[in-house]
């Protein structure tokens, strides 16, 4: 298969198929889930978004991929492990988005514990 030079969200290459043409094309890109992602933004950006930037606002966003892909730039898996830390330790910079997870959260393990009362079978 060949890799297009572009991805639109909407084209008809699945997610998991482009990840498996990369990493057959690039080895590199194996072991390195960074340039991994920066691949795909900058192959979305130069697909559907391409028309709607002009050429130094496409360099600057190639640069900025490039530095995440170096790992120059903080990690967001880490940005948001340290930010549900703090918001479970200050329920005061909770948003609404917290409280409705953990609500939801309740629910379902309140299911899962009622499921042991009594057994199926039983009539």
């Amino acid at each position: 298969m060949n890799l297009p030079h572009n991805y639109e969200r909407d084209s008809k290459m699945k997610k998991q198929e482009l990840v498996q043409t990369l990493l057959e094309i690039d080895p590199q890109l194996r072991d390195n889930d960074l340039k991994l992602v920066a691949q795909i933004w900058w192959m979305c950006l130069m697909g559907a978004l391409k028309h709607r930037f002009q050429q130094y606002e496409l360099d600057s966003f190639k640069s900025l991929l490039k530095m995440y892909a170096k790992g120059d730039l903080p990690n967001e898996q880490s940005i948001r492990r340290v930010r549900r830390k703090i918001q479970e330790e200050n329920p005061n910079l909770r948003g609404r988005v917290y409280e409705q997870r953990h609500q939801k959260a309740d629910e379902f393990r309140d299911e899962i514990m009622g499921w042991g009362q009594g057994d199926i079978f039983d009539d």
